[in-house]
């Protein structure tokens, strides 16, 4: 699918694999298009990454940025969370259908975590108010209903972030972890309590060793 390309930061930008139909990501777009979100959709091929499996990206995304939330705050704040938690939960129904592993070069091998259960084949990320990034990630040991009641969480917390910062929870977990402005906050769903974690790099690196 080729999207008009220019300079204007869209609201959201949706991933997809670059094999999958344009009539399907229409379809799982419909939400956000019907309603005049500023979208942008990309598609992207089997490239090969060197990093760890929570650094590389996913065959599924959402990226939901600053512009999107600077417009709803002047219209119908409600409205617009209701439409952006209802998109997102449809991307990751699709998301949840596919498999997907990470393969290695042999040289490599041992950034390959032996014990890392989130899905490469979906992921979210958020840029807040003060322009941190957090990437929201999907456990495979967890069902469906787990994702979509993490995705409520977390527009909730989002939705906090940018009417209370700098007093808001997000913010709050944030500076727990005491990590540099420029690095991503990975946000997991607790397999025990189903309640969003948040992590650093090096909390991560810790997790999946």
């Amino acid at each position: 699918m080729d999207n008009k390309q220019s300079d204007k930061i869209p609201g959201i930008v949706l991933i997809f694999p670059k094999n999958f139909p344009d009539e399907a990501i229409h379809q799982e777009a419909n939400i956000f298009l019907s309603n005049n979100i500023d979208l942008e959709i990309l598609k992207y091929g089997n490239e090969a990454y060197n990093g760890f499996e929570w650094i590389i990206p996913t065959a599924f995304g959402a990226y939901i940025l600053k512009p999107y939330f600077d417009s709803f705050l002047s219209q119908a704040g409600k409205d617009h969370y209701d439409i952006l938690k209802a998109g997102l939960k449809k991307i990751i129904e699709k998301g949840k259908t596919y498999k997907m592993s990470a393969i290695a070069a042999n040289q490599s091998i041992e950034k390959l975590s032996k014990t890392y259960t989130q899905s490469l084949s979906i992921s979210m990320e958020f840029q807040t108010i003060d322009n941190r990034r957090i990437k929201l990630l999907f456990d495979n040991e967890l069902d469906l209903n787990d994702w979509s009641n993490a995705v409520e969480q977390f527009v909730e917390l989002i939705s906090e972030n940018y009417k209370e910062y700098p007093n808001d929870r997000l913010t709050i977990e944030i500076k727990k972890l005491n990590t540099k402005p420029h690095r991503i906050i990975y946000s997991l769903i607790n397999t025990e309590t189903k309640k969003l974690e948040f992590r650093d790099d090096l909390k991560m690196l810790e997790k999946y060793k």
